[in-house]
């Protein structure tokens, strides 16, 4: 934590004096960094969008790496690194593969949404033995010749999108291809959902480890291999508050603000990105790694939907009743109206009239109030712009 603090203080005081966006907010300077920290307001992705040639502390952008955030809660938005700051964040993910039992000289298959790959990362998949291949375009006749290569030429490791990993675990059970196995998996860039798991691991014969950041270059926590997510506090000052910006009881739920310790380049301090976590009760994890820990990442703010007398329904809740469905295998809770829903799912076929009333009402009970659902069979979900599943939609316009 000396070390956090360390670079917390190096950040905030660099920020201040270099980029003009901080150097307009008039901040005090302080000895504590924490106490510094609380006088930054928190910074939100339009304010990133729009103001990056001041949030940025150099005077030219040449000879910088840019990062695209996902865009999957708004616009996307673009941060530079040098390329110091952007070998840091390619050393945490590679510890992060290491908790998952890669070393180097193994093998990996990824999935990503842009095929188009650049000098870099053309090098970066030659040195880490990478296949990559794309995210976006999984129909199952790809899906089989990618497992049939697989079992031809079998990989060490898959790191991927929670819905592509899933996909391909799916297809391989659904057609008695069982001989697959990896070292492990490494799920990242979406909610890893409990059935998502248990598909994939059965699937593939091991652990599926999952990881969580921001597509911004903050590389926030990943799973060890007692499964608990590990802050990278070295790299990364998280904050979980609540509404009115109050750091929460262990236990509770709150916002993500998180501040970068390693871009010098575009500070990001007290960036709020859109999530809500579970700030953990244990101190301490039996795996033996002394980096604090986050009980569950909930996902979006944006997936996250209101019943007429404003109570929640999240991801975790839909997954609660679904689970009582099996032959639902995938779904997408979109909200029509204030009280009106629309689940869209993928199944064998569609679900009976006693299941649609059994849903509907599991949900009623659940909420105390009189919800009103419809069903909607599909071939496909709907995927952000980023590539990624929305498993929540909100179309109510408050």
């Amino acid at each position: 934590m000396t070390l956090q603090k360390n670079k917390l203080n190096e950040i905030l005081k660099y920020a201040l004096l270099n980029s003009p966006y901080y150097q307009a907010l008039n901040i005090s300077p302080s000895d504590d960094p924490v106490q510094l920290l609380s006088e930054f307001p928190v910074l939100d992705k339009q304010t990133v969008r729009e103001k990056i040639d001041q949030l940025v502390t150099v005077k030219s952008l040449h000879g910088l790496q840019s990062v695209m955030s996902s865009g999957s809660t708004g616009p996307p938005s673009k941060v530079y690194f040098n390329k110091e700051e952007m070998a840091a964040t390619r050393a945490v993910q590679l510890t992060w593969w290491s908790w998952a039992g890669y070393e180097y000289g193994n093998s990996i298959l990824q999935t990503g949404v842009n095929l188009n790959r650049s000098r870099e990362k053309r090098l970066k998949d030659l040195f880490f033995r990478t296949k990559y291949i794309e995210a976006l375009k999984h129909n199952e006749q790809e899906i089989l010749e990618e497992l049939e290569g697989l079992r031809k030429t079998p990989k060490d490791h898959y790191v991927a999108y929670a819905s592509s990993l899933y996909l391909f675990a799916k297809t391989a059970l659904e057609n008695g291809i069982l001989d697959i196995k990896f070292k492990s998996v490494i799920s990242l860039g979406e909610k890893l959902l409990p059935n998502f798991r248990e598909a994939i691991e059965k699937a593939f014969h091991c652990k599926v480890y999952d990881t969580y950041g921001s597509s911004e270059g903050l590389m926030v926590a990943s799973q060890c291999s007692h499964g608990s997510y590990h802050v990278m506090t070295p790299h990364v000052y998280l904050e979980i508050v609540d509404e009115k910006g109050n750091e929460v009881e262990p236990g509770e739920m709150g916002r993500v603000l998180l501040t970068g310790l390693d871009n010098f380049t575009t500070p990001l301090i007290r960036y709020e990105i859109g999530d809500l976590v579970i700030k953990s009760k244990n101190g301490k994890c039996d795996c033996g790694l002394d980096l604090p820990m986050i009980e569950e990442v909930l996902g979006r703010t944006t997936e996250f939907l209101k019943t007429p007398e404003n109570k929640y329904i999240t991801v975790q809740t839909v997954v609660r009743v679904l689970k009582f469905f099996p032959e639902v295998e995938q779904f997408t809770l979109i909200q029509k109206e204030r009280n009106k829903f629309q689940l869209q799912y993928i199944a064998s076929q569609e679900l009976s009239e006693v299941s649609q009333r059994n849903v509907q009402q599991s949900f009623n009970t659940l909420f105390k109030e009189d919800l009103i659902f419809e069903f909607k069979l599909v071939e496909k979900l709907p995927r952000s712009k980023s590539g990624k599943f929305q498993l929540i939609i909100n179309d109510v316009k408050e």
